[in-house]
């Protein structure tokens, strides 16, 4: 058996499912990620996938690495395996100049032992079917279509609005998130043949689900408000796990009928701070001494003004006031 189908296994058993995608999209994530495990006795105790992505911050892009499938069987839980295999994991990347690594946690505090911290937030929406923003009729046209007729124009889209801290899509993580992941429905909004806009969706029982919604202009949203608004007939609602910083309640008639909620969303971390200094000098009138238990590399003084100590998560926490992640699912 392959160590790829042994962690597959490993996976399945941990999280008491199928991954979402299945076996398919588990092998396709491989394709640009580092597999850590850990054996006893010849046998595979525990895993993590390191997955090599790219950010947007600060008008920059730059390395990150995304952690997954944390996992071990459960003969072998407490042996100090996924302690390892972290630590393991941020010295290979600080080695390589990683700027940040994100992760969703399944325990903040766990997590917050590695110098992650809590940066990121989500925006969840339940809304009434009747209560959906009605937009507009517009001169932009829409275009229902599949992944590959609408991979080309959904990246320059998304490229034109990319958030501070999200994810820049390469093919990798277009295919990945929407053709193995999950295959959704695509609907673009074109002015003549230029893409403005596009939603990403899915339906769920009597749910609407968006998974993505970008708009460049007024008349775009209002043409995708008006193109999601036309499926109330056969929906009870619209679910939207959105950024934390859409105000969609500001479009809609009786925001106030509708169950939004902020929720704590994913984790992140400096893993070098040379290189992340190098490329993002902080010019505040403050001199940080820096404290990181698991790469003592970071440990540090630097700037000039008010004395003030942090650890590396909170450093993090103060540099990445404003981010913003669409990549939930």
């Amino acid at each position: 058996m392959t160590i790829e189908k042994a962690c597959l296994n490993l996976a399945k058993y941990a999280f008491h499912k199928n991954p979402t995608g299945g076996d398919r999209a588990f092998y396709k994530l491989l394709e640009q990620s580092s597999l850590h495990t850990h054996t006893e006795n010849g046998e595979l105790t525990s895993m993590i996938v390191d997955t090599h992505f790219q950010v947007s911050f600060q008008g920059q892009t730059v390395p990150m690495a995304g952690i997954g499938y944390v996992a071990s069987y459960p003969e072998f839980r407490g042996n100090g395996a996924a302690s390892q295999l972290m630590t393991e994991i941020l010295q290979e990347n600080y080695q390589k100049e990683t700027l940040f690594s994100y992760l969703a946690p399944f325990s903040y505090s766990f997590y917050s032992k590695f110098g992650y911290r809590y940066v990121f937030n989500q925006k969840h929406y339940e809304i009434d079917a009747a209560d959906f923003p009605l937009g507009e009729k517009t001169h932009l046209t829409v275009k229902r279509t599949d992944f590959a007729t609408a991979q080309q124009d959904l990246a320059s889209v998304h490229a034109q609005l990319v958030g501070n801290g999200s994810l820049v899509r390469g093919e990798f993580e277009w295919s990945y998130y929407f053709d193995y992941k999950k295959q959704p429905h695509f609907a673009v909004f074109y002015d003549q043949a230029e893409p403005r806009g596009y939603v990403i969706y899915a339906f769920n029982g009597m749910a609407f689900i968006i998974h993505e919604l970008i708009t460049l202009d007024v008349q775009a949203k209002n043409t995708a408000y008006r193109f999601i608004a036309s499926h109330a007939g056969a929906f009870d609602k619209f679910v939207y796990t959105a950024p934390s910083n859409v105000t969609l309640e500001q479009d809609m008639r009786e925001p106030s009928r509708a169950q939004i909620n902020l929720r704590a969303d994913m984790m992140a971390r400096i893993v070098n701070l040379k290189a992340y200094l190098k490329q993002f000098p902080v010019n505040v009138d403050k001199q940080f001494t820096i404290i990181d238990e698991i790469l003592p590399e970071n440990n540090m003084t630097f700037g000039a003004g008010e004395a003030v100590t942090m650890t590396i998560g909170e450093f993090t926490k103060f540099v990445m006031q404003d981010v913003i992640l669409r990549e939930y699912f």
